[in-house]
């Protein structure tokens, strides 16, 4: 009788493993950095089109930065922990079938020769050749499960790490013009800041993903924009009357 996969074997990360920890890594870096540039970039136009006053925006989208960061490591650590869990679990119910199936499937063939009277040494070379396939069979499966229920590599801290720096990280782009510029050229370059790292961010998803990269970085680009927007016309809206 065949035996279910040992804890060694199953804990073997397979190349196709090790190319989804990293999608999933840049993709916790990607998700926290366009979540904190584009939230934080509608925030500090907004203020700068409501009040004119670089200190306050500065104050605002240090609060926004981290208090994003925090929520988002939060999120990260719960969805993550939850996607291992489930994916574990799927895992596990597709080990065993595959060991009840091959199992089955060996003793049957074996119970059948020796039924009509091969030799014990015919027997045995059929019993390893069983074993052989089977043993390759249990290879291509393990590849497909991480194809159909993958399971995180990284443990959800070190997701909710990543996706907290990150998201501090992007929310810090749209800020630093305004620590050095005047009002309106930082705003101006908050926007063109943003713009190039979501162009670039959007090139970098489409060589992972395989997609088209001038389509990607359009795609990142436009939530941006309309974000910027969205905090401009909310900030000229509420803008305090001169003096």
């Amino acid at each position: 009788m065949a035996t279910p996969p040992s804890a060694a074997t199953a804990q073997t990360v397979t190349p196709g493993a090790r190319r989804m920890g990293a999608a999933a890594l840049i993709r916790d870096v990607i998700l926290g950095g366009q979540d904190g540039l584009v939230n934080v970039l509608g925030l500090v136009l907004g203020m700068a089109a409501a009040t004119g006053d670089a200190r306050l925006v500065i104050t605002a989208g240090l609060a926004a930065m981290f208090a994003e960061g925090i929520a988002m490591a939060g999120v990260a650590f719960t969805a993550s922990g939850a996607e291992r869990d489930a994916g574990r679990e799927v895992r596990l119910r597709l080990d065993r079938e595959r060991a009840s199936r091959a199992a089955a499937r060996g003793d049957a063939s074996l119970a059948d020769l020796h039924r009509q009277g091969i030799d014990q040494e015919t027997l045995a070379a059929v019993g390893e050749a069983i074993a052989t396939e089977r043993a390759a069979l249990e290879d291509e499966v393990a590849e497909l499960q991480q194809a159909v229920a993958p399971m995180r590599e990284t443990r959800p801290l070190q997701s909710a790490l990543v996706v907290g720096l990150s998201t501090v990280a992007g929310s810090a782009v749209p800020i630093v013009p305004f620590v050095v510029l005047p009002v309106v050229p930082a705003a101006c370059g908050a926007l063109a800041a943003a713009g190039l790292v979501l162009v670039v961010a959007g090139i970098e998803r489409a060589r992972l993903t395989g997609g088209r990269p001038l389509r990607a970085a359009a795609e990142m680009l436009a939530i941006g924009l309309v974000s910027a927007l969205a905090g401009f016309f909310i900030g000229q809206l509420l803008r305090t009357p001169a003096v």
